[in-house]
């Protein structure tokens, strides 16, 4: 195993100023379960326990306050605004949505962007409106009947997200802060200057030069100061990055009326030059009761983002890690006159063809700003004193303005774009009408009841315009007044639901509890045969101690229907697509009108127990879930000839399962000393089980990832290399197109025997999904001293690590990895298992291959929180003040090799656990306090 570890020293703690940071009274997670009981706008979920949150974090969204918590892998980046994935209880899709949906006080809010990334790989984060320090609890949803009641939206999970509300007791002032401090050792092993000279003068000699033209090329000439420097790209590049969070809370009530109000900035940087995040949120909640009977509710709240990014993904011509990685070190960052001198002037692309990674992040910029604002109003009405009608409206408006800027200077060209200006302006508003009423009471003296009947109707729109223009005149021009017309689109997508539901909870002799539910949706996004869909489930409790009693045992069982109903395409109508055809425009029938497609179909089961002893000090959650997708969403192919675009239709199953375990005990209690433990434990296996439409098979940059009935979901799909033919006479297969194999090329495993390679030899090389995940919480509390302590961990996962293929393929004039010099050379020198040397890899040896899949096990400590509630004799005008220092990411225990063993390639299912070298999570201090006035 391998052991990566920062020291943070003295002085770099000395150098921060003390800042101020949200924090509970019990330090940096909240230990006790909380009930929503009455927030939840939805009407479904009537209570339901809320998981501890990382609250001393620097995470942008309320995703990264999530590692280690039960019921929810989440996978982080250290990239600036990312989106985390999040997966509950596998994955239940391919061609649609596959995270959980997310509910922000009753206000559906979709986890991934419905538009494809502006960059290769980089999916910006749809929630950094969400200022963290305004989160009161977040539940994790994945009870079958819970779910049903979501209808087409409940396959994948969901979490419900509940803000601060206002309290009756006069104004309460929160004012929390705080700043951070993040590095990164981003170690990328690379040849220095002198090695890389070397191995390039071997290089050449393998592909054809001779030493009399090496002798007279100019990178050889050690006269020449252009070409005999020794610059370190990669370090050129990073940063350490700041982090500061400022926020000002004022809760209270006086009569009838109870407020929140809130507003914060908060400002983080990324460890790569020219990356950062700022943010500003503002949130004003109000109940209020008009009468004893009306209650009214109102939520409003308005963010504006803004963030500049970069490419980490596959367009290695512009991934400025990748760029300085591979980029000569004897090259230097200023051209040089004829004379020899340095100038001022940035170095252009270099005679081997490489960008100068100084240009990529300092002159070309990737830049997002958004703007949201959501709004509610509910009012409750109470009929009888057991019955009540709850009516909301809801509104929500977003927009993205998305720019990028691509200048010529030091920047390898995109094919004949020379310069690029690129925007897209995008926007989505959602307006939602819900009610509901609700009676409960007892049908006997032994016999409660609550009973629910619901409508929800809601539309949603979004449209996007985008347009880029190249080859502008001049680097001087970063906006679309200047050069060609390159491309031009525009998109617009609306979708309507309607849903109508029954639910229902009895109570019996206080031991057992049954609730049911019914509901139906009618979805826009299907034809006429499939618009509308039937859900329902029901979950059954036995408590078989008094509930009374110290010691509980709870025997559940639960059943749901629910579905994903998340299509957009319009594929139940005839669709025609704009085609160019000769210089002319045109339209061709690309999809036939499916009236039978209907959502994708998930029917969960589950059961388990919980156990509590001595008070409740000690508890023990056991569940097992299995979750069995049909009416899969697959596309049909035809045949090339009658022109038409693979068709969706229902034809797939998928199937995950597994078990999932709880532990807390309050091991220590008491005057002085308190310490809490709390593990948690989730195991996966998730296979596809019949696709009838065959494999389906995706792929980004030369790695695939498919789905195979029989085989776990995005599976990596690849080749495996036996070994190097040593010599021509150990040569016994021939390529695709019918030539042999050279010696030093990869010896592919023949699956069909058929002595050729291609497409029929690939073959399964390994799964990123984990077997097992979960984390680890030590909390001690010492009189006013606190220290909690999180470890996250998974295990039983793949990487695939194209980084570091790239930097072992030796198919252009680019610096490697110091391994290349045990390469194949001849029969007498063989090398230790890379290939031959050969510009443009004519053998295609840096296909996707086992050579680079990697175990993706870890251990990570996340997060480490000392904190100290400071004492006042007189508390009439400070209430509380807390002070603390955090550490994150300081260890982690993997034995991959690269950068970070939490990879984030691809919101795909069936491209995920990829690496191409993206900014690693960042190793970080944090000093923070929180004032309560």
């Amino acid at each position: 195993m391998k052991f990566k570890f920062t020291y943070w020293s003295i002085k770099h703690i000395g150098v921060m100023c003390l800042a101020l940071a949200v924090s509970n009274a019990s330090g940096q997670l909240s230990q006790d379960s909380v009930t929503l009981s009455g927030i939840d706008k939805l009407g479904i979920i009537r209570s339901t326990d809320t998981v501890p949150l990382l609250r001393q974090s620097s995470g942008l969204s309320f995703a990264n306050l999530l590692p280690g918590a039960s019921g929810i892998h989440v996978t982080e980046s250290g990239v600036i605004a990312s989106a985390p994935l999040l997966m509950m209880r596998g994955i239940n899709s391919i061609n649609l949505q596959s995270a959980p949906l997310i509910f922000v006080d009753g206000l559906p809010v979709r986890y991934n962007r419905s538009q494809r990334p502006f960059l290769s790989t980089y999916e910006p984060t749809r929630f950094g409106f969400l200022n963290t320090n305004d989160i009161q609890d977040i539940a994790v949803i994945n009870n079958p009947e819970q779910l049903a009641l979501l209808g087409g939206r409940g396959a994948n999970g969901a979490l419900y997200l509940v803000t601060e509300r206002g309290e009756l007791g006069g104004t309460k002032i929160d004012f929390t802060a705080r700043a951070g401090y993040m590095r990164n050792n981003y170690k990328i092993e690379r040849m220095n200057a002198q090695e890389f000279k070397s191995y390039l003068w071997d290089y050449m000699l393998e592909n054809g030069a001779t030493e009399a033209q090496l002798t007279a090329n100019p990178i050889f000439d050690p006269s020449i100061a252009m070409y005999n420097q020794n610059t370190d790209w990669v370090r050129m590049i990073e940063q350490p990055a700041r982090y500061n969070d400022f926020h000002l809370k004022l809760k209270g009530g006086f009569g009838e009326a109870n407020y929140m109000f809130s507003i914060g900035h908060t400002l983080k940087g990324e460890t790569l030059l020219e990356s950062d995040f700022n943010r500003t949120t503002m949130r004003f909640n109000l109940d209020y009761r008009v009468s004893q009977r009306f209650d009214i509710t109102n939520n409003l709240s308005y963010a504006n983002t803004g963030s500049s990014y970069h490419e980490q993904g596959y367009n290695w011509s512009i991934h400025p890690w990748y760029a300085a990685a591979t980029k000569a070190p004897f090259m230097a960052q200023y051209a040089y006159n004829n004379e020899g001198l340095r100038t001022n002037l940035l170095e252009d692309v270099d005679i081997l063809g490489k960008s100068n990674p100084w240009a990529l992040v300092k002159n070309m910029r990737n830049k997002n700003e958004e703007n949201r604002v959501d709004g509610s109003i509910s009012g409750k009405y109470l009929l009888t004193k057991n019955t009540f009608l709850n009516t909301g409206l809801s509104v929500s408006y977003y927009n993205i303005s998305e720019n990028q800027y691509r200048p010529a200077l030091g920047i390898v060209a995109d094919k004949h774009r020379i310069r690029q200006n690129a925007n897209r302006k995008s926007s989505e508003f959602t307006l939602i009408w819900n009610s509901y009423l609700r009676k409960y009471g007892q049908i006997a003296d032994n016999v409660k009841y609550d009973a629910q009947f619901g409508a929800w109707i809601e539309r949603y729109e979004d449209k996007s315009l985008y347009a880029r223009k190249i080859n502008a005149g001049t680097d001087d021009y970063e906006t679309l007044a200047q050069g060609t017309v390159d491309s031009a689109s525009n998109s617009k997508f609306i979708t309507n639901l309607t849903r109508f539901y029954a639910a229902s909870n009895f109570d019996f002799f206080n031991r057992v509890s049954l609730s049911a539910n019914i509901g139906t949706d009618g979805s826009s996004n299907f034809g006429r045969k499939g618009r509308w869909t039937l859900y329902g489930g029901a979950d059954l409790k036995v408590d078989v101690l008094d509930r009374k009693s110290d010691q509980q045992l709870t025997i559940r069982a639960g059943w749901g229907r629910s579905g994903n109903s998340d299509v957009r395409g319009y594929y139940h109508y005839d669709l025609y697509y704009a085609v160019r055809y000769f210089g002319y425009g045109g339209v061709y029938l690309g999809n036939i009108a499916n009236e039978d497609i209907m959502p994708e179909i998930t029917t969960s089961y589950n059961v388990g127990l919980n156990i509590a002893l001595w008070k409740n000090r000690f508890h023990l959650g056991v569940d097992y879930y299995k979750k069995n997708t049909n009416s899969l969403i697959t596309s049909k192919n035809y045949p090339i000839e009658l022109g038409l675009d693979p068709q969706f239709e229902n034809n797939g199953k998928i199937s995950s399962q597994g078990w999932e375990f709880d532990l807390s005990a309050l091991v220590v209690q008491n005057k002085h000393f308190q310490w809490q433990l709390t593990a948690n434990l989730a195991t996966l296996k998730n296979d596809v089980l019949s696709l009838s439409n065959g494999d389906a098979i995706r792929t980004i940059d030369n790695t695939t990832g498919i789905a195979r009935a029989g085989e776990r979901i995005g599976s990596f799909y690849g080749y495996k290399v036996l070994g190097v033919f040593r010599s021509i006479d150990d040569v016994d297969l021939k390529k695709s197109d019918g030539t042999n194999y050279l010696p030093g090329d990869y010896i592919i495993e023949d699956l069909n025997n058929d002595g050729k390679i291609n497409e029929q030899d690939r073959q399964i090389i390994g799964n990123p999904l984990p077997k097992y995940f979960g984390g680890v919480l030590n909390a001690f509390k010492y009189n006013r001293w606190g220290l909690d302590i999180l470890w996250t961990y998974a295990m039983g996962h793949d990487i695939y690590n194209r980084f570091k293929q790239q930097m072992h393929v030796m198919n252009d004039y680019s610096n490697q990895s110091p391994d290349v010099s045990r390469r194949w050379r001849s029969e007498m020198e063989p090398g230790s298992g890379l290939s031959r040397a050969v510009y443009g890899d004519p053998s295609n040896n840096g296909a996707m291959s086992d050579l680079w899949v990697e175990d993706g096990s870890y251990m990570r400590l996340k997060n480490v929180t000392l904190n100290y509630d400071v004492p006042f004799k007189s508390r009439k005008t400070i209430k509380g003040l807390q002070v603390y220092i955090t550490g994150e990411n300081l260890v982690t225990i993997t034995s991959y090799s690269g950068a970070d063993p939490e990879v984030i390639s691809s919101t795909d299912v069936l491209l995920r656990g990829i690496d191409f070298g993206g900014t690693p999570l960042p190793k970080a201090v944090i000093l923070g306090l929180k004032l309560s006035l």
